[in-house]
């Protein structure tokens, strides 16, 4: 696999996996602790959502255009 692909592949995991984070944890402690960093963890994953649907994109235009090996 080319260095750029294997790099997409693994950045998408790495936020995938902060997704994860955030939604099973993070803002349930942040909840519970009544603290004021809620908005800040929601934004935050509003941000990782969207650089998801960024790399999804470019993936799918790279095996489209047969470039993704």
């Amino acid at each position: 696999m080319k260095n750029i692909n294997y790099d997409l592949i693994k950045t998408l995991h790495s936020k995938l996996d902060n997704m994860w984070r955030i939604e099973k944890y993070y803002l349930e402690d942040a909840n519970k602790a009544k603290c004021h960093s809620v908005p800040a963890w929601g934004k935050i994953l509003e941000d990782e959502k969207k650089h998801v649907d960024m790399l999804k994109k470019e993936i799918e235009m790279r095996i489209k255009a047969g470039i993704f090996d």
